[in-house]
């Protein structure tokens, strides 16, 4: 019996010997998937807003934007990134999306394109602004900065069909 006495004192932890530290994690994976679907019957013609130096559709029920040759989608509080306008869309962290759309609330950004939007309704064909008609899908999409001033940019003549 006394060594059996001993072996338990032998095993048994001794304060401060099976202290162990642990500090509180908290892991959270949220996955907010794809936006609905942009579905839009024709392409959506793209102009420029100085103000935040991006091209924005106009005449559709979408906020995308388009910025050194990506397209970029809110949706709700949710920013995604694709190589057209209707996608396929990556989900992408606020601080990932271009400056001049982070300097702004959406609400802001919705002021600048409807200004700009009437200005393209009344010139018609007649505007002047930077614009060009969005693409669907391309790869090999870039943008060089300066858009078309209506003259076409390769992809059309620049104004609406």
């Amino acid at each position: 019996m006394t060594m059996g006495a001993a072996g338990l004192m032998c095993i048994a932890p001794s304060n401060g010997f099976w202290t162990v530290s642990a500090s509180p994690q908290v892991n959270i994976n949220v996955n907010i998937g794809q936006p609905p679907p942009v579905i839009v019957h024709e392409r959506p013609t793209m102009v420029y807003l100085a103000e935040p130096a991006a091209y924005v559709a106009v005449g559709i029920p979408f906020d995308i934007f388009f910025i050194s040759g990506r397209y970029y989608y809110v949706h709700g509080n949710d920013w995604f990134w694709g190589t057209g306008y209707n996608g396929p869309w990556v989900a992408i962290a606020y601080k990932s999306i271009p400056p001049g759309l982070q300097k702004y609330k959406i609400e802001r950004l919705h002021e600048f394109r409807e200004r700009e939007y009437r200005v393209y309704k009344v010139e018609g064909p007649k505007f002047k602004g930077k614009h060009f008609e969005a693409d669907e899908f391309r790869e090999d999409h870039h943008d060089n900065g300066r858009g078309n001033n209506g003259r076409g940019n390769g992809k059309g003549n620049g104004n609406k069909h």
